[in-house]
């Protein structure tokens, strides 16, 4: 496996790097490289079909090669793009939906698919990142490999960096994992940790919310305390251990597409409901929303929201999705519009043969990974749906993440 050799770069692949395509040669993944460049690089991995390579030496360099802002970037795991300029981060980042319903044989029109929605903020934009702890210090994974202690996390915003700061001072033994969350908008912080009991050094400061397991519920200093941030008007109160979106930025996009989407629509079923980031803000122009969670604390987060704003017509199910189709289709209950905005893995082909049977006319799909929305597509739009919509929203800069909005309408005589 010392092989060298040297390889044009014509692709950028989704987790792979840099691709090299030759008849003359296996394919060749070569992470860190950009498309444009000529690259001497040595073969750690070899399989059937494919290589994967370590570079050398960048022999020709792309135009949109820059300079990375996070002195971990190449070690640490968590970016894979912080060397490519952001206008084609955005470019790549489409080309990976389209090559993703390319092959899954996603019917749609070329013009339905739009340009990748960028982020208001491409650094700092992360209200929560979560650390291993190695040696009594936070760190994050290397590609591929074991956890590295850092010192600092250009993504995470502002008021959470403050927090993190605070994390060195003392040694953390004894904790298998920490959470930093925070919000620039409140001035608010948490730090969320797992293992062992909070010491005294935590306990002691009051520049955030301490929080932490115990007999699987969690405990807070000071007693009872929330995070709260801000989101298209809302303030929602975040218990510790709930999902939010990550960057509350474009996550606000996401959320004003998603109202248009619905447009005149009365009745909508908001599926992975979350604790209301959708349901909220269409219940407050007089909607009626049923969102379905199955984290308690998000569904309680939500209720608690819409006591405070004094939102009607929004009703919180604590409960499993697919639980709460199957009713929903024995019962057959129609739905003006049904969102989904499901986890990394997707809905899975048991859900989405599932909400193909829904009574409803239009399907909203917020998806974060390309690969699963293409493989759920697949089979909704084998159950009668076709694709009316494609919108990329850059949730994640600096990675090789992206976030998808589509629309989806049944088809005539269905």
């Amino acid at each position: 496996m010392n092989e060298e050799i040297t390889v044009e770069i014509t692709a950028l692949g989704n987790s792979v790097g840099g691709i090299s395509s030759s008849q003359n040669r296996k394919i060749v993944f070569v992470r860190g490289a950009l498309p444009g460049e000529t690259v001497r690089c040595r073969i750690s991995k070899e399989k059937k079909g494919w290589l994967e390579a370590d570079p050398l030496e960048i022999l020709e360099i792309s135009p949109y090669r820059k300079k990375p802002f996070c002195s971990y970037f190449g070690d640490c795991g968590g970016c894979s793009l912080q060397n490519l300029e952001y206008s084609r981060q955005l470019f790549w980042k489409r080309e990976w939906i389209e090559n993703a319903l390319s092959r899954a044989n996603i019917p749609y029109s070329a013009e339905l698919m739009n340009d990748v929605i960028p982020s208001p903020l491409i650094n700092g934009y992360r209200n929560r990142v979560s650390f291993d702890i190695v040696s009594g210090r936070p760190g994050l994974h290397r590609f591929r490999g074991d956890i590295m202690v850092i010192d600092d996390c250009p993504l995470l915003n502002r008021r959470g960096q403050k927090a993190f700061r605070r994390l060195p001072e003392e040694q953390l033994d004894g904790y298998k994992r920490v959470s930093v969350r925070a919000s620039d908008r409140t001035g608010e912080a948490m730090i969320e940790f797992s293992g062992s009991p909070v010491t005294k050094f935590f306990l002691a400061d009051d520049s955030y919310i301490t929080a932490w397991m115990k007999k699987n519920s969690w405990k807070t200093i000071p007693k009872g305390s929330i995070l709260h941030e801000t989101l298209g008007g809302f303030t929602f109160p975040i218990k510790p251990g709930t999902f939010f979106q990550v960057n509350t930025g474009s996550a606000e996009k996401i959320v004003s597409m998603v109202i248009d989407l619905c447009g005149e629509d009365r009745r909508i079923l908001d599926l992975y409901g979350g604790c209301g980031t959708f349901a909220l803000p269409l219940a407050s122009v007089g909607v009626e929303v049923t969102s379905v969670e199955l984290n308690p604390d998000s569904s309680a987060a939500g209720n608690d929201a819409a006591e405070y704003f004094g939102v009607k017509g929004v009703c919180f199910v604590t409960g499993r999705t697919r639980h709460y189709l199957l009713d929903t289709v024995k019962a057959k209950q129609a739905w003006d519009t049904v969102i989904v905005d499901p986890p990394r893995s997707g809905l899975g082909i048991r859900v989405s043969r599932l909400l193909r049977r829904v009574i409803s006319e239009k399907i909203i799909y917020v998806s974060c990974n390309p690969f699963s929305l293409a493989r759920d597509l697949r089979v909704i739009c084998d159950g009668g749906w076709a694709v009316a919509g494609l919108q990329p929203v850059d949730m994640f800069p600096q990675t090789d993440h992206v976030e998808t909005v589509v629309e989806l309408k049944r088809k005539e005589n269905q």
